[in-house]
């Protein structure tokens, strides 16, 4: 009641029995008195709801004052004065027509005061305190008025069992409309910012709001950003779990995610790429499930889609084991894979001479130029990789330039082979 309201219907009963708890000492000395000679017998629990009745206006008051004075966030305005006071009002003459009558089974005004609750978005905490307190008035009221009336003590009893049964079914009204208008407003948002992201990455930003679309998705609207592509293990199945709540959690970078049916693809707000590009590459590698790309820094949340586009190409273009590949720092791979039936045709031409020697020589004669590459030129440092003499990774080398026709020490041979090389490893 009184805005009041639990996403969980077991907490407004517990709620409730707290409060059995605390009015006990003035059930005792009601039952106390009742229990004299001169008790009046013919009190029934339905008087003591219409004397009530008849001051709705002022207990609707006093109950407002109670719920303003004892929870400190109805003091600051959670909920404006006039809307507690209305929902006192309503509260009170519901539970106390009841009282006394009918089995409450139903609460229509309770359901919708559960709604207008979430709908304010006032916490949950809160509302569970101003229900605590409220509950609490309204049987000290009727406490008070079964004195006044001197009621017998099975009066008493009947009174105090039948307003928590009915305080109960209220609570329970009250946390189904929370909760009914708190999903449908995650739903609602759930939904419109998936439609967001679908227009972001599918370029259509232009036809909303950009700040508005910003706001939503919770990340800037003038970068830096950057896109990351992580592939998925299986249609449904995330291939960064939890990657959201890492980033902001770790790092302090807010994103925005969504999961397609060959990727798992997000947005990250990188206030400074040159100091956090190697933190989120961190982050990204411990938690991706495969293969994972990434754009270049990019600052118009417009030009997301073309970023999606580069990603993809990082994530082609990265091997079962590369971890992370960031597009501006693997640009030769990336080529490799950028014009596949083009470059399909250039390593082929490019290691035509290979063809013509046994296959085991012509994987290992790739190897060591591939090793000879990671090494940055150097042979010693190649051959320690490939536990060899440096003569034989020379001698190698040699080999390949002369099946292939081609001179490594020509920076245009050179990076020829290097592309074909590229091409030819990847699938």
């Amino acid at each position: 009641m009184l805005s009041m309201c639990h996403n969980q219907t077991s907490e407004p009963r517990n709620v409730l029995m707290h409060n059995r708890s605390r009015v006990v000492s003035s059930y005792v000395w009601i039952m106390g008195v009742k229990n004299s000679a001169e008790a009046h017998e013919s009190v029934s629990v339905s008087d003591i709801a219409s004397l009530l009745l008849r001051r709705i206006d002022e207990l609707a008051d006093e109950m407002t004052a109670v719920i303003e004075n004892a929870v400190t966030p109805y003091q600051q305005g959670v909920v404006d004065h006039e809307t507690l006071r209305a929902a006192s009002a309503m509260n009170i003459g519901a539970i106390l027509g009841d009282l006394g009558r009918v089995n409450a089974t139903a609460s229509f005004e309770s359901r919708e005061n559960g709604r207008d609750r979430a709908a304010a978005g006032v916490p949950l905490t809160i509302v569970l305190e101003a229900y605590r307190v409220g509950a609490r008035f309204i049987w000290e009221q009727v406490a008070s008025a079964a004195r006044k009336l001197s009621a017998g003590s099975e009066v008493v009893l009947a009174a105090g069992t039948e307003l928590w049964q009915v305080l109960d079914t209220y609570s329970q009204e009250l946390a189904e409309g929370y909760r009914e208008e708190a999903s449908a407003r995650a739903r609602s948002a759930e939904e419109q910012r998936s439609a967001l992201f679908q227009a972001l990455f599918e370029g259509h930003l232009a036809e909303t709001n950009p700040w508005e679309a910003a706001q939503l998705l919770r990340l800037p609207q003038n970068g830096p950003l950057v896109v990351v592509a992580g592939e998925v293990p299986a249609v449904g199945r995330h291939a960064l779990p939890r990657i959201e709540h890492i980033l902001r959690d770790n790092l302090g970078l807010f994103s925005a995610w969504r999961l397609l049916p060959d990727i798992e693809v997000g947005v990250v707000a990188l206030p400074n790429p040159t100091a956090l590009l190697d933190e989120l590459e961190e982050a990204l590698s411990t938690c991706a499930v495969g293969r994972v790309g990434m754009s270049p820094p990019f600052s118009d949340l417009r030009e997301t889609p073309s970023a999606l586009t580069l990603a993809r190409m990082a994530l082609s273009s990265s091997l079962v084991g590369d971890g992370v590949t960031i597009f501006d720092r693997h640009l030769l791979e990336i080529a490799a894979v950028s014009a596949p039936d083009f470059m399909e045709r250039l390593a082929k031409v490019a290691l035509a001479g290979l063809d013509s020697i046994p296959k085991k020589e012509r994987i290992t004669l790739l190897e060591t130029f591939g090793v000879w590459l990671d090494s940055a030129g150097s042979a010693q440092k190649a051959s320690e990789q490939l536990f060899v003499h440096r003569n034989t990774v020379h001698q190698r080398l040699r080999k390949l330039e002369m099946y292939t026709g081609q001179d490594l020490g020509d920076p245009r041979s050179a990076a020829l082979i290097t592309l074909a090389f590229e091409i030819d490893r990847r699938p």
